[in-house]
């Protein structure tokens, strides 16, 4: 995961390039620090119950959402998906490869 938003803010100002940009240029930088920020918040707020089998995750305060961490984790979902297709294809037996007459 990336720094904090604050640190990578820090940096950025103690160096020439970021104390000559623009506020926009500035937040645009800073954008992914953010997210990330965001996102550790709302991983931090959520609790696990379990319901036999299944792993149930809760809020534990409502008024954090858990919007990013529901999307990061259908698209970590989503990349699995895709890495377990890849290696389905490329398994192949020789003997499909040989003909015979």
């Amino acid at each position: 995961m990336l720094i904090d938003e604050r640190i990578a803010k820090g940096k950025l100002l103690n160096k020439k390039a970021g104390q000559k940009m623009s506020p926009e240029k500035r937040a645009e930088y800073l954008k992914p620090f953010t997210q990330t920020s965001i996102l550790k918040e709302e991983m931090m707020n959520l609790r696990e119950e379990n319901e036999g089998v299944n792993i149930i995750l809760k809020q534990a305060n409502k008024s954090i959402r858990k919007d990013k961490f529901s999307a990061f984790e259908y698209g970590l979902y989503y990349i699995k998906l895709e890495e377990d297709s890849k290696k389905k294809k490329k398994k192949f037996k020789i003997t499909d490869m040989i003909f015979s007459s």
